[in-house]
């Protein structure tokens, strides 16, 4: 099993400490319903903060978090029926390509069968990265309001939500759409690098770095998975975080290690018990999850070709098939890279949404590669410049802005073209390291990772803002039960 998380995660702050590798547990799926810690004034021991990390410890907090906020507030107040039809020429785009796979997957010809893979798998890897994505966001829920004369379909409440045929309309892929809102929308965005977030790569691949292999075989294992990382891991394990949330929202426990540990294929699917965790089953998992997509997708969708001959709905199956791995790699390059490398940080404890120290750890925890307005040879970013930035933020998946969608992810795809010129500028002024690189080289680095080759940069506690320190509600509850256990001697917290 390549993505295999083993350590039991508990949050600080218990009257007796608690290990330090034990950290916070999971959040809910729709509003993010928190307690706020007293606030706990700054360490300001900054004696370890030197070289790369200097930095932290001449970072005005509020001053950076005001300016920040504000331009985030102006591109959100500046949108309006530019963005919406931007994000309708992105769409045809897609779709675009999406025909030419379609028109062209009976073909077995090397030339037919490599149009047909190559349209299939952009419009599918399109569809999730940058419609699906900004969407379920937010990022058009203000400019398409049916209160304002919108359709309402591209807002976060109706766009592939709610049923198989608006998922199968809107944004059809290996996970259900309610899933990742909660994997993504507010574990990741709202826990990002901390011990919380579901997708911290050097946890999750923790097994795969210890294990003792020849380095040459954990990076074509690295290779292998990213062929099929999205049915392997991602769909199961997102699930599990909807399951978990539901759970968690009708008052059940979920002990830490459960939350935190990959729920991959084989056990979704051949082990009853592990999924009996979640309140799931391999019926319940493919009937709601994988089950719709495998059955349209791969065979009612080719069928009516059986009428012309099984060798063209043959073609067609293994052209599915093949563009499914494609669009697998493609995602896979541009985002599993997003928030992984040596010279990105992670963090012990949670912070306030939207404060300084959110935006800190927006920054310095994701990469941005090469966006529309790119960087001259003095590192100073160039001014968007129409058709080629499409072009190029397209087939990036528009996750080449990760930066500005970490600190904003209410706003549309055409907000962080203009977004991100400013907000280095902002960095610059500020000393805040702003990480833009080349996506192969990041996916060198996060290949590392993975190994073990390299381990993420470990942003120290003491160098934590405190006014900025949150607690969410289901670490209180963890908390309680660490308690609990402590008078009890028990150990369920952590069972």
């Amino acid at each position: 099993m390549l993505l295999t998380a083993t350590v039991a995660l508990v949050p600080h702050g218990l009257t007796t400490r608690l290990p330090r590798q034990m950290a916070p547990a999971h959040g809910r799926s729709r509003a993010l319903h928190s307690v706020a810690a007293p606030a706990v004034a700054p360490a300001g021991d900054f004696s370890t903060a030197v070289g790369y990390d200097a930095w932290t410890s001449k970072l005005d907090y509020p001053a950076f978090r005001k300016e920040v906020h504000e331009l985030g507030a102006r591109l959100g107040n500046e949108q309006g029926q530019d963005d919406v039809e931007h994000l309708k020429r992105m769409i045809s785009w897609s779709n675009g390509f999406g025909a030419l796979g379609l028109l062209t997957m009976w073909m077995s010809s090397p030339i037919g069968r490599l149009m047909s893979i190559v349209g299939l798998s952009t419009w599918t890897c399109t569809r999730w990265t940058m419609i699906g994505h900004h969407i379920s966001h937010g990022g058009y829920n203000r400019q398409d309001d049916p209160k304002k004369g919108g359709t309402g379909r591209f807002t976060t409440y109706r766009f592939a939500v709610g049923s198989v045929y608006r998922r199968a309309r809107d944004w059809f892929d290996w996970m259900l759409p309610e899933a990742w809102n909660v994997e993504h929308n507010n574990l990741h965005h709202y826990r990002l690098s901390e011990s919380g977030d579901p997708d911290l790569v050097e946890r999750n691949l923790e097994m795969m770095r210890s294990l003792p292999l020849p380095r040459f075989v954990k990076y074509f294992a690295v290779a292998a998975l990213s062929a099929m990382w999205k049915w392997y891991y991602y769909a199961p394990n997102t699930y599990k975080q909807l399951k978990i949330s539901e759970m968690r929202k009708a008052g059940q426990y979920v002990s830490e290690a459960d939350a935190h540990e990959a729920f991959v294929l084989p056990l979704a699917l051949l082990d009853r018990n592990e999924a009996k965790k979640y309140n799931t089953g391999p019926v319940d998992f493919m009937m709601k999850c994988m089950g719709p997509y495998l059955l349209l997708r791969f065979f009612l969708l080719p069928a009516p070709l059986l009428l012309l001959g099984r060798n063209f709905f043959w073609a067609a199956v293994t052209n599915l098939a093949l563009a499914d791995a494609l669009s697998n790699i493609h995602s896979f390059i541009i985002i599993a890279t997003n928030h992984c490398g040596d010279d990105m940080y992670k963090f012990v404890n949670s912070c306030t949404p939207r404060s300084g120290t959110f935006y800190m750890r927006a920054i310095t925890s994701s990469a941005n590669f090469r966006t529309s307005n790119g960087v001259d040879k003095n590192g100073k970013a160039r001014s968007v410049h129409g058709f080629t930035a499409d072009v190029n933020d397209f087939f990036h998946g528009w996750l080449n802005y990760q930066i500005e969608h970490h600190c904003w992810p209410q706003l549309s795809m055409l907000s962080y073209q203009k977004a991100a010129p400013q907000l280095r500028e902002i960095c610059d002024r500020h000393g805040v390291p702003y990480l833009q690189q080349n996506v192969f080289r990041r996916l060198k680095k996060t290949a590392d990772i993975m190994v073990g080759a390299t381990s993420m940069r470990p942003f120290a506690e003491e160098w934590e803002y405190g006014p900025d320190r949150f607690t969410w509600a289901d670490q209180k509850q963890l908390e309680a039960q660490v308690l609990k256990d402590q008078l009890e001697g028990t150990s369920q917290a952590v069972a």
